[in-house]
C-alpha cells in the first residue's frame, strides 16, 4: 500500500511538474508575441515611409537640401535595413497572427520560420525582444533622416 500511495504521488508530482513547465512556456511565448504585435505595429506605420523614400530621394535632389548625398545614403540603408528586417521575421509558433499592413509594391515576404518553429520558448522570446529593438532602431533614424532642418 505504502508503495502505490509513493508511486501515485511520484505521478502527480511528475505531472504538475510538467503541467507547471508548460504554463511557463506559455507565458514566455505570450510574451513573445507581444514583442511581435509591438514589432509588427511599428512595421506598418513604417511601411508606407519607407516606400516613399525613392520620392523623397527625388525631392531633396531637385530642392538641392544640404547634405543630401549623406541623407540619401542613410534613406538607401534604411530601406535596405527595413526590408531586411521585414524577410528575417518570425511568427511565435502557436500565437494568431494578424498582419494587416499593406506592402504598396513589393510582395509580402514569407516569415523566417520554418526552421524556428522548434527554438525553445525563452530563445523565441529573446528573438521577438530583439527583432521589437531592431525595428525600433529603424524607426528613430528614419525619423530622424526624414526631420526638416
Amino acid at each position: 500500500m505504502k508503495i502505490t500511495h509513493s508511486v501515485c504521488t511520484l505521478v502527480l508530482s511528475g505531472l504538475l511538474s510538467a503541467c507547471s513547465s508548460s504554463d511557463k512556456k506559455d507565458s514566455t511565448l505570450e510574451e513573445a508575441a507581444r514583442y511581435h504585435e509591438q514589432a509588427t505595429a511599428i512595421q506598418a506605420e513604417l511601411e508606407p515611409k519607407i516606400g516613399q523614400i525613392d520620392s523623397l530621394k527625388t525631392m531633396m535632389m531637385a530642392a538641392k537640401m544640404p547634405a543630401t548625398e549623406a541623407r540619401m545614403a542613410t534613406l538607401d540603408s534604411l530601406k535596405s535595413a527595413f526590408e531586411e528586417w521585414e524577410a528575417n521575421l518570425v511568427e511565435v509558433p502557436g500565437m494568431p497572427h494578424n498582419h494587416s499592413h499593406e506592402h504598396g509594391d513589393h510582395a509580402h515576404h514569407k516569415h523566417a520560420d520554418a526552421t524556428l518553429k522548434d527554438l525553445p520558448a525563452d530563445q523565441m522570446r529573446d528573438l521577438q525582444r530583439e527583432t521589437l529593438n531592431a525595428i525600433k532602431q529603424i524607426q528613430t533614424r528614419l525619423e530622424t533622416v526624414t526631420k526638416p532642418n
